[in-house]
């Protein structure tokens, strides 16, 4: 299909065909992962100024050089996601600007221009401000320098790619596990009562993680979300704030937390109270919750923790590249992009292992299956997400076991 057709296609068909062929997955309009939080691991990006690894620069139909702008201070996970990318792009010996956006979108804007005039092939962005960017976002596609994003997308409708998991997917998941946790912990109970943590107010991705979960428990006739506490993404407030709720209101049943900075305050509030006991011992409170870390996987392992769903993010900027690769060596031809509202398996994208960390990286193609929805006017590989139970919290194929 021509790049202009499908792109028009796109535009006016894509939420439809969303709806149709992934019933149930459309419709809450979430922008993938933001995954940025990082946990409390300090700033795990380094001193801000930028780095480059491997190639020697572009030029013609090959992808050489590519500039990255992400943000790049937040803990482990922010680490794990700029670091594979810079392990990959050494794999494929391609050279990779990063260049760090200091929290700040007018700096992302100029390092997007500053990529657009120089000499690389492509860009990849991880979108501090999801509108602050369009305009340079799309003065580089006009360009012919094909900018994907990745882990926060961007409002521009002209890019040819944006890869992240699903937040609400993510709030949903937890919420299944919550359901789970309760029946096996309190097998002769009629109703719970469970609280749900949730990020920043107006934050996007805060909300579709909090009402991922709150549509879950809406369907359970023996559940009631008690109280929706604002964490506001900070360990140091959800522990504040669940443990004066507690000693106001009284014990729950279950506590949802939405990203794991907010997690761990949990986890210490119910310490603090003397309530912390784990998993099938009389009194545990269920807990649930977003993303996996370095902190976080072990209290799975030893019960503290029920479940918590966690994001392939260091296998985002390798799906991009790998697109990205066919996308320039084509010459721009959309066709490269799988459909939207098709499903991509390790059968039709292979991440290709590599050595680094002392671990065989992207051996497990945790990411799979990708289903390719519409969002913001372009096509959106939308990563599966990992459920960590007791059964899986050592292995080696999540990201906080790898970057400790």
């Amino acid at each position: 299909m021509a790049e202009n057709t499908r792109r028009r296609f796109i535009k006016t068909t894509g939420a439809a065909i969303t709806t149709v062929s992934l019933a149930g997955c459309g419709g809450n309009g979430d922008g993938g992962g933001d995954g940025g939080d990082g946990g409390d691991g300090g700033d795990g990006g380094g001193d801000g100024t930028g780095t480059t690894t491997g190639g020697n620069g572009g030029g013609g139909n090959t992808l050489e050089k590519v500039g990255m702008s992400a943000y790049v201070r937040g803990g482990s996970w922010i680490t794990a996601y700029i670091e594979a990318a810079e392990f990959y792009a050494e794999d494929l010996g391609i050279e990779l600007d990063v260049r760090p956006n200091q929290q700040s979108a007018q700096k992302q804007v100029q390092d997007i221009r500053d990529f657009t005039n120089s000499d690389h092939d492509a860009i990849l962005v991880g979108v501090w401000s999801t509108g602050a960017a369009e305009g340079a976002i799309n003065e580089a596609m006009n360009a012919g320098k094909p900018v994907f994003a990745t882990n926060a997308d961007t409002s521009s409708s002209e890019i040819p790619l944006y890869v992240g998991f699903s937040n609400y997917d993510g709030g949903a998941s937890s919420a299944e596990e919550m359901v789970k946790a309760l029946d096996e912990q309190y097998p002769d109970k009629d109703n719970y009562r469970v609280l749900n943590v949730r990020g920043i107010q107006g934050n996007q991705s805060a909300n579709q993680r909090s009402q991922g979960f709150l549509d879950v428990m809406a369907e359970q006739d023996n559940i009631e979300v008690v109280q929706t506490l604002n964490g506001e993404y900070a360990r140091d407030v959800a522990q504040s704030t669940v443990q004066e709720w507690i000693n106001a209101n009284g014990r729950v049943d279950g506590i949802y937390s939405g990203n794991l900075s907010m997690g761990l305050g949990v986890v210490q509030a119910l310490r603090n109270l003397n309530m912390l006991v784990s998993k099938g011992e009389e009194g545990h409170i269920v807990l649930t919750q977003m993303d996996g870390s370095p902190e976080v996987n072990p209290l799975v392992g030893d019960g503290t923790i029920d479940a918590a769903v966690d994001q392939p993010n260091y296998f985002y900027n390798p799906i991009a590249m790998q697109y990205m690769k066919q996308y320039v060596e084509s010459g721009m031809d959309d066709s490269v992009i799988p459909e939207v509202g098709s499903e991509v398996t390790s059968d039709q994208l292979t991440i290709e292992p590599g050595q680094h960390k002392g671990v065989e990286m992207w051996s497990e193609p945790i990411w799979e299956p990708g289903i390719m929805r519409e969002q913001n006017g372009h096509p959106w590989f939308r990563t599966n997400s990992i459920v960590i139970t007791q059964e899986n919290y050592d292995q080696p194929f999540l990201w906080g076991n790898v970057w400790g």
